[in-house]
């Protein structure tokens, strides 16, 4: 009995050094602060791996994990509370490096050859510019305070200056080969995300502001809302999103049916053509993130999250009808696909 065992753990050993992390969806697990309880999930045909980092590595990838990207033969997880960016090879996930001096990072976008963007801080904010050949911080430019979310756009790092643990309403705008900020365009409250459509327009996600008193009780809220901008002349326009109190994070643009889809209590959908939001809701799940897959178009909606227990993927296709679940790890926000 003994003999068998031990050969049924070489095979198993022996089939996860066989596996190729490469191409498949890598759900973004944010954890519970101070725990290093989150990681990546990967998902790759009938293969789910909760958290393939800590399972190929044997140690935790960091705490507050907010962000994952895939250039060329490595992977970039961002954990913020640990304040770094671990590299992994895509294809055994091997952890073979990490980026440090952030303070507070949030997100990774790749803007040319061998250079990397990070945003960065909980206030007084910066992107960090990184040199893949390297690893290391070649430039910081100042931004707004608290940035989030960016987009990269011929030549130009559009960045969603959130406030942090502030208050911000506006969007940094790097031209990357001066390294300067040649625009900052007034938005609404608590830019988030942001994204392109096919006519080249920009859309940020606000996510409105909760305000509270001396003693830290909600008195109010400013209003989430959907800004286009057009990247010519910065000039804006805003679109309400849901009711007063509600504070989406999280939105995914879909080409191919010219929409955005928003995460809120419901499953948002923004006609772009028509400029208005749909009577009916694309889902009535609440939702912690959304992402599509360019593959399929099937949308990716990461559920409620309580920070302690592992979070549930629900794929749709493009019509709207539930697909599959997936179990993914604690807090769920968002999915990467390759």
């Amino acid at each position: 009995m003994a003999l068998v065992m031990v050969s049924c753990d070489k095979c198993k050993d022996a089939n996860q050094d066989q596996r190729d992390y490469s191409s498949g969806a890598f759900v973004v697990n944010e954890g519970s602060f101070g725990n290093s309880n989150g990681g990546i999930t990967y998902v790759g045909g009938s293969l789910t791996v909760s958290n393939v980092f800590q399972e190929v590595n044997a140690l935790p990838v960091g705490d507050v994990i907010t962000d994952f990207d895939r250039v060329g033969d490595f992977g970039y997880t961002v954990s913020n509370n640990t304040q770094k960016v671990v590299i992994t090879k895509a294809t055994t996930f091997e952890r073979v490096g990490e980026i440090t001096g952030f303070t507070y990072p949030r997100d990774f976008v790749s803007v040319a050859t061998n250079l990397a963007a990070v945003s960065d801080g909980a206030t007084a904010g910066s992107v960090k510019f990184v040199d893949l050949s390297t690893n290391s911080i070649i430039n910081s430019i100042n931004v707004g305070k608290g940035p989030e979310g960016m987009l990269v756009e011929n030549g130009k790092v559009y960045v969603c200056n959130s406030g942090g643990w502030d208050i911000d309403s506006t969007i940094s705008v790097i031209d990357v080969a001066s390294f300067q900020v040649v625009q900052t365009i007034n938005v609404a409250r608590k830019p988030v995300e942001i994204t392109s459509d096919a006519d080249g327009y920009v859309w940020v996600l606000c996510s409105g502001e909760t305000q509270y008193d001396v003693n830290w009780n909600v008195i109010g809220h400013t209003p989430a809302a959907l800004v286009r901008v057009n990247p010519l002349d910065g000039t804006t326009q805003s679109f309400l999103i849901g009711n007063i109190g509600d504070h989406p994070l999280n939105m995914a643009m879909d080409k191919l049916h010219n929409r955005i889809l928003i995460a809120n209590n419901q499953v948002e959908s923004f006609d772009i053509a028509s400029m208005t939001f749909n009577a009916t809701p694309f889902s009535t799940i609440y939702a912690n993130g959304i992402d599509i897959n360019p593959l399929d178009n099937f949308v990716w909606i990461c559920g409620p999250t309580d920070f302690t227990s592992n979070s549930t993927i629900t794929i749709f296709n493009a019509e709207g009808a539930q697909v599959k679940t997936v179990e993914a790890g604690i807090a769920a926000r968002k999915v990467s696909f390759k």
